[in-house]
């Protein structure tokens, strides 16, 4: 989201509340990234690389087959 080739926490915040519509609170929305960090981060540096987050979908055979954006 900010162009540097990473997911990290201010891009997951983005998404979370777009994907939520801003419905969740502070502190579940920071569960929620910080879930996300913690299982898609294999190098902990607090960040998801594009392999980290292709490991993740590829371990989650429905994620492909449920996943949509709507437009």
């Amino acid at each position: 989201f900010d162009d540097d080739e990473f997911l990290g926490h201010d891009d997951l915040s983005k998404m979370i509340r777009s994907l939520t519509r801003d419905e969740l609170t502070d502190e579940e929305a920071e569960f929620i990234i910080e879930r996300i960090i913690e299982e898609a981060d294999l190098d902990g540096d607090d960040r998801i690389n594009y392999a980290e987050f292709e490991h993740v979908v590829s371990r989650s055979p429905d994620f492909i087959r449920t996943f949509h954006i709507r437009i």
